[in-house]
């Protein structure tokens, strides 16, 4: 079973795939806590419009607890109620959680072995999905979950703790490169970051193969290479636009768009898997 109290939970069962909330009374979670220097509102919540908080070198600064924002069809924020709303003109569609092809006309553009296999990932209620065996999760399915995740900031890397799975991802911006092809392969890929102007600019390669790009099961391959532009407009907005290249599983590359809440004042919940089999993902 696993376990991650008081937020959204998605259990992937080897029978059923269902989508549960879960939550427990208020005196089951952290502490509320709101950070000295928050920019407040005379009535004293937090002012989400103000401008984004910097670095001592200038750089903004991403560190906080994010959670992702679901538009209905009028532009609301909310859980999803059917089709996600349409972007504003020039952005990306809407990423989704189940379907990355939910905001494109065709859907995405698969070759077609790609196309065959998430119909069969499908077809077997995502019985093989690395979420049923507690392995990560990948980074769409990461970005767009209902559990927050923590960013927490240094001046040579960022890191990114999810509350689901109990995710870390490392993100360097030291000025190292990227490795080779000849180097390991990771389930989060290596992510390497540059400035351009206010945007963390992101490229990841080196992934696993037959990757999960979302919970229907859009697959991935080794050739996959991520580029994310990481942009905070405002105090309390995060906007994360993703460039998916993947060569061995896709016929073009194509962009979607995320956007993120900051929550002031909350904290990340441990997620424990005591259902550990990870050892049956490599049978």
């Amino acid at each position: 079973m696993k376990h991650s109290f008081a937020r959204p939970l998605i259990i992937t069962s080897t029978l059923l795939v269902s989508a549960l909330l879960v939550s427990l009374p208020v005196s089951a979670q952290w502490p509320f806590y709101i950070i000295p220097g928050t920019p407040l509102l005379p009535d004293d919540t937090v002012n989400m419009e103000a401008p984004p908080p910097r670095t001592s070198d200038g750089k903004i600064d991403f560190t906080g607890t994010w959670n992702v924002i679901r538009y209905h069809q009028s532009g609301e924020q909310g859980r999803p109620v059917g089709e996600p709303a349409t972007p504003p003109p020039g952005v990306a569609p809407y990423a989704t959680f189940w379907d990355q092809g939910f905001g494109f006309e065709n859907g995405l553009p698969y070759q077609l072995w790609a196309r065959e296999e998430r119909a069969r990932r499908m077809a077997n209620n995502g019985i093989e999905n690395p979420d049923s065996y507690c392995l990560p999760l990948g980074h769409m399915q990461f970005h767009t979950h209902g559990q927050p995740r923590d960013i927490v900031q240094g001046e040579d890397r960022l890191a990114i703790i999810y509350e689901a799975s109990a995710g870390v991802r490392q993100i360097f911006m030291d000025g190292r490169p990227l490795p080779d092809d000849d180097a390991l392969e990771w389930w989060y890929g290596y992510s390497v970051g540059h400035w351009e102007g206010d945007t963390l600019v992101v490229e990841t390669t080196n992934f696993r193969g037959n990757g999960w790009l979302d919970f229907n099961g859009s697959p991935t391959t080794e050739q996959l290479r991520t580029v994310e532009r990481f942009n905070r407009p405002t105090f309390g907005k995060l906007e994360i636009d993703i460039l998916i290249d993947d060569p061995g599983a896709y016929t073009e590359p194509f962009s979607l768009r995320v956007e993120q809440s900051l929550m002031p004042g909350d904290n990340l919940i441990e997620w424990v898997c005591e259902n550990e089999q990870s050892t049956q993902y490599f049978n």
